[in-house]
């Protein structure tokens, strides 16, 4: 981590070379860094200097979320382990039993505390391995860097500043980088973030302008890269690069020029960065909160139970010493034969008293509960992970406990914030309806619906306006296409060299759904032969490239063991990019000399394929696995790779890439053999276009259900925005499929639906439009809409506008004034249904207007100050008295069981809060839809509050609709700058506000205000357990900061899961979590901790009593086997067994109550008045045994079988063996779901005491107190065992007695301080009524 101080005395520079730094006081260089700091600035030598080549750099870019070290290990656990309460107590007592004349064994305190500290240890050394071990696949994760001119593969955590990093396509970037080189013959790179800030949309990022090109070998050469130091916002970058050499040049640097660590390289075949920031200073690492250690609210009851035990046990031992001291001084001295009494006023003699019955007494802390509680956790949390109600099949992915201490957590929420997109919703954008020239119509896939006249319209009865709505639709965007479609595709149903037979036939249901698990479908009689395409390389050069995809539903070759087709892939290629002189890559205009592939799928054997440099080196091939079932027979093949785990790897899908060929295939020289992986894509997934090759098979009508339509799906969509993706998409089901953009020229092909499957896709029957494109006017917060300008086959430009209607509208011309009011309506119409909606328009440019506006933005893009608003100004110009043609409703498809799951969780008592970047018309839709905000309730809406008077207005007015709405349920809905305004100036108000509400919708907010407003609801007085539940790295702080955090494995990467306490696949598996799992964990530990205090107080409660028989002379009445194994054999299995197995309301029962649920929130079950009860029953059962006993002794004595007195060794384990009976029973009584399981453990738990008694009186050790044959002696008494049937009646009667009252009359839980309820009923009632 880099040290950075910001006062500059002197520095000297030499600007041809690495900044070398003299400073005094102000300047740190740290050992082997390659990075300068001047004045709070980083300067970084692209490709290092020769000094710091020199010196060995390891673990700059590491990261580090381990707690402990080897040397740091046991002093920081042991430190974390006696802030306990019990802990700390029995390292004290040990300590003092060492040191004074213990009445016990000191091993009776020293063997349980090692052994509870040796369990909690090994378990939390356990889990930092685990951390240690998840670090190491990323910090040793391969990463291919450039030096001294040749590709090299190191680890990742030695990637240094200023090294120059090459990043290939779908591979994670290993640190921020500066982007100096793509592939793109434009300079672009296009990639993901979803793990920065959740947005699995495809971005952009540039090269940075006029950067020179130079060989890969000389880049190390170009200068200087001066920056700024890292910081936490991912959306902004200064800096400039000072080029060596003469010129001495200065090129300006942005955000829009460096690759962030957790972004994934796509439709990008190759970039070189230089790193800049690494490791733990990385934009990422910054933005990562530190994990706090989250804690448990019932903890906060054991401690309060703690010290309750603790004060009583002072109070115990000063009483029991004021009483021996009052026997000292008035009794002693009359019993002549006890000599003379001890010297009272001794200090001496005080220590040993005192701490003599604070030893006898410890007992009294449960030392044993915190390990019981662990062990509990643990294996409560696998319980948690093996059920089948948590596991999604289709993701193959099972609930995923990362912070076990959390288990009861889950019974306690109070408040769930929850995200939005990804969660609630799947995020897959679904077109659904449109309205075009005033008519709304449905879209049927291959067909619209008027939904006046229900009918069918399809590409070939398109009127005008449809055409040009949907021509509209297929080039106003900039989606992306990864592969072009192929040359020439055959299909032959008679193919003699197929495997299968007859086409199957499929029900509606199935030929209308994705077939993304195509490559499971081999029985499909297809087979298909597609032939090697020739593309234009940007410098003239033709070059055939090659790809490999799994498809059996397309191949039909017996020699393939793994079934493959080739088809074409069209890669753009800058002709300035060069890989190192290590990889063998033809130069730039060199023609390729390559083969013909054949119809069925192989290459001329023998003959080497060559390929110029647009493919990727050989010493960087790997292979992908497309289908689930290859990766098992390659897994040992993958496992034995030398390089382990590539960057290249999906953390999604940590199987997805096969570093060896598959199969008998052989990769040509120097290419890539790519194939799809549905598992590890970031982009967003539409039902019918896959990366996989794809088959639509649909039933027309059941006149024609033998007519089997199929289309060959070949493009990979990705998307800037999940609403372009699915917009093109279904332009592509009408017929109008964007074939992709080459060098700006937009292809459209027109492909009628009713195309016979057996003639070619690319029949030249079929007609392509071409659209040049001009200009791109970016989409923006701001602006809220996209344009595009484009030039058609005629040379007309035309301007495309798409955006939200609130800003298109006042865009149109006064002549579309009627369409604007009819269109407006269906939108309407479309909101309430809850769907997203966007305006399309368009008109045409006439060629003087459209050179005014490059002058103009030419002349913005050139403005030093004042550029964005200067180009905004351009922009509205051209973006003016345009022509609606309509607008589109698209569905973002809700999670399964959505509502569901959120109605139950409300009728749960769980207020849950919506937490989204969204705007407020979008949310407040989906709100609606899945159940969050309740159709009835009165919906209170605050926008665009820029004061604390303004919003203290508001609020006002809403808590008046609150209290004086008898009863009514009430939503808030607030926007980022409201509540950015609330959490700034009026943090307390608009938290004792909001709270009140049913539901509360916060749109618009960053990943740090999502995490403030759980903060803010943390801090209230009301002690809200509060439960945070997203899918994305924007919801990771919010997931951190709650109470529990929950995350869900969705299509945002795994960091949100990653960094919660629980995980899972789907939003409607919370319900389960809560509802069940919560409400069994919170009864259980309630059960435990409860139980605990009850066995211990029992066990002391009679040593207690035996000092008023003794003269209070601090003598045990147990032998110290019994202190050490009572709380570690006789009595702890049990406990532990139906601390994992209680069910007081069956999981059918808790799903379909989820009102049952509040029983337990709030810790109901660990309060003072169950605490108390439990105590009550403590001192009777104590009283009970011990005067029984006391009795039988008393009066007659001789109760052993050969008419011998007992011995006091008798009477002490006499009393032992029915504590350990009556506890244990006690424990039976208590418990609800019983087994034969648990019966059978009770029963051994009191043999586990019988024989280990024997064992030990049989053996005549005399260590501490001599009962050697005492419990022989007791077994062989028939008086003994009548006592012990008569001391267990009497002590469990109560007990059954209230129990069996409860059940048949129904008598609840009564309270011991019913005037505190009483008070707050009666406070509450006034508030609602009054205030």
């Amino acid at each position: 981590m880099y040290i950075y101080r910001f006062k500059l005395n002197f520095c000297l520079f030499n600007l041809k070379g690495l900044v070398s730094v003299r400073p005094i006081n102000s300047i740190i260089h740290r050992m082997g860094s390659r990075v300068s700091t001047i004045n709070d600035w980083l300067q970084i030598q692209i490709g290092g200097s020769e000094d710091a080549k020199k010196k060995k750099s390891t673990n700059q870019n590491r990261i580090k979320s381990t707690k402990y070290t080897l040397l740091t290990f046991l002093p920081q656990n042991l430190l974390e382990q006696f802030r306990r309460i019990a802990n700390f107590y029995f390292l004290v007592m040990t300590i003092i039993s060492l040191l004074i004349d213990s009445p016990v064994s000191p091993m009776t305190s020293l063997l349980p505390l090692v052994f509870v500290i040796a369990v909690t240890a090994a378990k939390q050394g356990y889990e930092d391995i685990l951390r240690y071990r998840t670090d190491n696949v990323v910090n040793r994760s391969p990463v291919t860097i450039i030096k001294n001119g040749e590709e090299a593969i190191i680890q990742s955590q030695n990637v240094a500043p200023g090294d120059l990093i090459v990043v290939e396509r779908d591979c994670d970037v290993p640190c921020d980088l500066v982007l100096l080189r793509s592939t793109d013959p434009h300079g672009k790179c296009f990639i993901t973030t979803a793990n920065l800030d959740g947005e699995s949309n495809l971005k952009t990022l540039l090269v940075p302008r006029d950067l020179p090109t130079v060989p890969i070998e000389q880049m190390h050469k170009l200068g200087i890269i001066e920056c700024e130091t890292p910081g936490t916002d991912l959306y902004s970058f200064n800096g400039k690069i000072e080029l060596a050499g003469g010129e001495g040049r200065v090129l300006p640097l942005s955000a829009e020029n460096v690759l962030l660590r957790g972004s994934r390289v796509k439709n990008t075949e190759c970039v070189i960065g230089c790193a800049i920031y690494t490791g733990m200073t990385t934009k990422l690492q910054l933005n990562s909160r530190l994990t706090r250690n989250k804690t448990a609210s019932s903890e906060i009851y054991v401690n309060r139970f703690l010290i309750f035990i603790l004060v009583a046990l002072i109070a115990i031992v000063t009483l029991l010493y004021f009483l021996k001291r009052y026997n000292e001084l008035f009794v002693i001295p009359k019993l002549s034969y006890l000599g003379p009494p001890a010297d009272g006023y001794s200090v001496k003699q005080f220590l040993q008293d005192y701490l003599s019955f604070l030893i006898l007494f410890n007992y009294l802390i449960p030392i044993s509960l915190y390990v019981t509680i662990e062990l509990q956790r643990v294996i409560g949390g696998f319980f948690m992970e093996w059920d089948t109600e948590l596991y999604d099949k289709e993701a193959d992915q099972q609930c995923v406990v990362n912070t076990s201490n959390l288990n009861e957590e889950l019974g306690q929420i109070n408040i769930l914030f929850s995200d939005k997109t990804g969660t609630l919703t799947k995020n897959e954008m679904n077109f659904q309806q449109c309205s075009i020239a005033g008519q709304k119509f449905s879209y049927k896939k291959t067909r619209l619906e008027d939904c006046e006249t229900k009918a069918l319209i399809d590409i070939n009865k398109f009127t005008k306006d449809q055409k040009v709505f949907f021509q509209a639709l297929a080039v106003c965007h900039t989606v992306q296409v990864a592969t072009s479609p192929p040359a020439h595709v055959q299909a032959d149903n008679k193919n003699e060299h197929s495997k299968s037979g007859p086409a199957e036939m499929y029900s509606m249901t199935e030929i209308t759904e994705e077939s993304h698990n195509s490559s499971q479908h081999s029985e499909l009689n297809v087979s298909n032969t597609i032939e090697a395409s020739v593309s234009a390389h940007p410098n003239g050069v033709n070059a055939t490239v090659t790809s490999s995809d799994v498809n059996p539903l397309l191949i039909g070759d017996d020699s393939y063991q793994v079934e493959r087709r080739k088809r074409p892939q069209v890669v753009k290629r800058s002709p300035n990019f060069a890989r190192s002189n290590k990889v063998h890559i033809a130069a730039a205009g060199e023609i390729a000399s390559g083969t013909t592939e054949q119809q069925n799928g192989h290459s001329m054997a023998g003959t080497p394929v060559q390929l110029p440099h647009l493919m990727r080196p050989i010493s960087l091939q790997f292979q992908r696995s497309t289908s689930e079932r290859d990766l098992p027979q390659y897994a040992e093949a993958n496992s034995a790779s030398a390089l382990g785990h590539r960057r290249a790897h999906s953390y999604g899908a940590p199987n997805a890439y096969l570093s060896n060929p598959v199969g008998n295939l052989t990769p040509p020289v120097g290419g890539l053999f790519r194939t799809a992986s549905a598992t590890s894509r970031e982009s967003y997934a539409a039902p019918l276009f896959t990366r996989q090759s794809t088959i639509l098979i649909r039933a027309e009508s059941q006149r024609r259900k033998n007519e089997i339509q199929q289309t060959l799906c070949l493009l990979d969509y990705q998307a800037s925005s999940p609403d372009e993706k699915a917009l093109v998409e279904a332009c592509a089901f009408l017929g109008l499929v964007y074939t992709g953009d080459d060098d700006e020229v937009l292809r459209v092909r027109i492909v009628p639906p009713h195309v016979d499957y057996k003639r070619p896709f690319n029949n030249n029957k079929h007609k392509e439009d071409c659209f040049y494109r001009l200009h791109v006017l970016e989409f923006t917060s701001d602006r809220k809409r996209m344009s595009v300008i484009v030039r058609d086959e005629a040379g007309k430009k035309w301007i495309y506008t798409k955006g939200a209607e609130s800003y298109v509208f006042p865009l149109c011309a006064n002549s579309s004034a009627v369409m604007v009011s009819k269109t407006d309506n269906h939108i309407s119409d479309f909101a309430r249904l809850g769907l997203r909606t966007l305006a399309i328009a368009r008109r045409e440019i006439p060629e003087i207007e459209y050179q005014e506006f490059v002058t103009s933005l030419a002349q913005a893009n050139s403005s030093l100050e004042n550029r964005k608003q200067l180009c905004v100004e351009c922009y509205s110009k051209i973006e003016s008295n345009l022509d609606l043609l309509g607008a589109t409703a698209v569905e973002d498809a809700l999670q399964d069981d959505v509502a569901d799951t959120l109605v139950s969780l409300q009728a749960a008592g769980i207020k849950i809060w919506v937490l989204t970047g969204d705007k407020v018309e979008t949310a407040l839709n989906i709100a609606l839809s899945c159940g969050h905000i309740p159709p009835d309730a009165k919906k209170y809406i605050i926008l665009e509050c820029k004061s604390r008077d303004d919003l203290l207005i508001h609020l006002n007015v809403l808590e008046r609709e609150i209290v004086f709405g008898m009863g009514r349920e009430c939503a808030l809905l607030i926007d980022g700058k409201s509540l950015a305004v609330a959490l700034a100036e009026a943090p307390k108000e608009f938290r004792d506000v909001a709270v009140k509400c049913t539901a509360v919708l916060c749109c618009r907010l960053s990943p740090l205000q999502k995490s403030e407003v759980v903060a803010l609801i943390k801090s209230s007085n009301e002690n809200y357990t509060t439960a945070s539940i997203g899918d994305g790295a924007n919801d990771v702080s919010m997931i951190q900061e709650a109470h529990v955090g929950i995350g869900i494995m969705g299509r945002e990467g795994r960091q949100a899961a990653r960094c919660a306490d629980f995980a899972f696949a789907k939003f409607c598996m919370l319900k389960r979590l809560l509802l069940v799992h919560g409400h069994y964990h919170s009864v259980r530990l309630s059960f435990l901790v409860l139980y605990f205090f009850y066995k211990n107080i029992v066990f002391m409660g009679i040593m207690f009593l035996f000092q008023f028989h003794t003269l209070f002379s601090s003598s045990s009445v147990y032998d110290s086997l019994f202190l050490t194994l009572y709380n570690v054999i006789y009595t702890s299995l049990p406990i532990l067994f139906i601390s994992l197995t209680e069910k007081p309301y069956t999981e059918e029962k808790l799903m379909h109550n989820p009102k049952l649920y509040r029983k337990n929130t709030n810790n109901n079950q660990l309060h003072w008045p169950y605490f108390l009860m439990w105590t009550v029953f403590a001192i009777y059962h104590s009283v009970i045994i011990f005067y029984f006993a006391y009795c039988m002794f008393y009066f007659n004595n001789v109760i052993l079988s050969w008419g011998q007195t007992a011995a006091f060794s008798c009477f002490g384990t006499l009393l032992i063996w029915a504590v350990v009976i009556i506890v244990n029973l006690k424990l039976w009584l208590e418990s609800m779901y019983l087994s034969y399981w648990y019966i059978a453990i009770i029963v051994l738990s009191i043999l586990a005491f019988m024989v280990t008694t024997v064992i030990y009186n049989v053996i005549n050790l005399d260590y501490d107190t001599d009962i050697y044959w005492a419990y022989n002696n007791l077994l062989g008494s028939l008086p003994v065992w009548l006592y012990v049937i008569l001391v267990v009646v009497a002590a469990l009667m109560p007990d059954f007695t209230l129990r069996m009252l409860q059940r048949a009359l129904k008598i609840r839980k009564f309270s011991i301080f019913p005037g505190k309820q009483r008070k707050l009923e009666m406070r509450q009632k006034f508030e609602s009524t009054y205030l």
